[in-house]
């Protein structure tokens, strides 16, 4: 029967990353006339999803932004409310999708003896040492992990047990992991929503993600800054603004010339493609999907060289460039290389988009939609 299998999404976030569109990327590609998807979140705009039932998640402003104490219970309780107001609008729920990190995500495992569905975590990042997240881990379903996050959810599990014996907690973590419920995965792009390619024409620098403080922007502004104003090669920066976090950030728009800013533009697969060098400050990005998506486009990529996924992937001077994690001469001098190099745009940018066909989204994901979709008789 067509549609009876319910795939549930929660998404308490308030505004839109990395971790978002690949959770997007995997749901568009489910067969929808088979699984009906319901998506309850905080940022509606995030999920422009066709054949698919969006939620708002209202988030008032008495709510608590704390995640610690009797604030983020609270909050938990409150999204519990709403999970099962879905339930009951919108039917029985087969596999719960939590897209964020089980801290985030707790309501599902509170509700999961209760509505009887299975829960598939996703994590895109490290995850906080708590006991809670370590019991979430335990009773997930399936957890689908970028591979920068194994050491923070092996330091989870032990400190879920971190009263036992060493041995005895080193084994039942081996034990644990090594289930088949733990899977690493890789983020993709399909081939349908790739990212237009870029031009080599004009040197132009690219910077894209949140205002998040570690996201480095402010490096790259440095950078701007301290560059004659002659000498400045155009920028375009795209952003988001945080909400309801209590991380700090980077103030935006600011009045540096050269620099012309985009607040979530929705047009940014053009503003993308008039630019051609992406600029990479993120302290040790977990994935980096805009890093994917500029190689898709044939940008020329500067990234740091901090050991995390793409420093890793990636060849100084083969289809990127690299300079030295948070050092703003470093950065300046990889800049100032393709400024006096053109003719290394389209020789960076050709060898990065030939790497991105890689990350295909569909073989990517393939894993993940089988799990999501195999059938399941039990909840009610």
């Amino acid at each position: 029967m067509a549609h009876d299998h319910h795939i549930f999404v929660f998404d308490p976030i308030c505004y839109t990353g990395g971790s978002k569109f690949a959770t997007r990327e995997v749901l568009n590609l489910i067969d929808r006339q088979q699984h009906r998807l319901t998506i309850l979140t905080s940022d509606p705009q995030s999920w422009q999803m066709k054949q698919a039932n969006i939620i708002s998640l209202p988030y008032p402003s008495w709510l608590p932004i704390s995640d610690v104490g009797n604030g983020y219970w609270l909050r938990q309780f409150y999204f519990c409310w709403w999970i099962l107001y879905v339930r009951c609008l919108h039917g029985s729920i087969n596999v719960a999708v939590g897209a964020s990190c089980p801290g985030n995500d707790m309501p599902l495992y509170l509700l999961k003896w209760l509505l009887r569905y299975k829960v598939a975590q996703f994590i895109h990042g490290n995850i906080s040492i708590s006991r809670s997240c370590g019991l979430c881990l335990y009773q997930a379903d399936n957890v689908f992990y970028l591979h920068s996050a194994y050491a923070s959810i092996i330091a989870v599990i032990q400190h879920r047990w971190r009263k036992r014996k060493p041995k005895i907690r080193d084994q039942k973590c081996q034990q644990l992991l090594s289930s088949g419920h733990f899977l690493p995965f890789i983020n993709g792009i399909a081939k349908e929503r790739a990212p237009s390619l870029c031009q080599y024409h004009t040197p132009t620098l690219f910077w894209a993600a949140s205002l998040l403080k570690w996201k480095g922007l402010d490096l790259l502004l440095e950078v701007i800054r301290k560059t004659a104003v002659n000498q400045r090669i155009p920028t375009n920066i795209c952003y988001l603004v945080p909400q309801n976090t209590t991380l700090p950030i980077t103030l935006a728009p600011q009045p540096i010339e050269s620099i012309t800013w985009y607040q979530q533009p929705l047009s940014i697969d053009s503003i993308r493609a008039s630019s051609n060098i992406f600029i990479s400050t993120s302290d040790k990005e977990p994935f980096g999907l805009s890093i994917l998506e500029a190689l898709f486009a044939g940008m020329c990529i500067i990234i740091p060289k901090d050991g995390a996924f793409w420093d890793t992937q990636l060849t100084h001077k083969k289809n990127c460039l690299k300079y030295i994690s948070n050092d703003r001469k470093s950065l300046q001098q990889q800049i100032d290389y393709i400024s006096n190099n053109p003719q290394q745009l389209s020789i960076l940018g050709t060898e990065a988009a030939i790497l991105a066909q890689n990350y295909q989204a569909e073989q990517c994901y393939a894993v993940i939609i089988a799990t999501l979709c195999q059938p399941n008789s039990t909840s009610v």
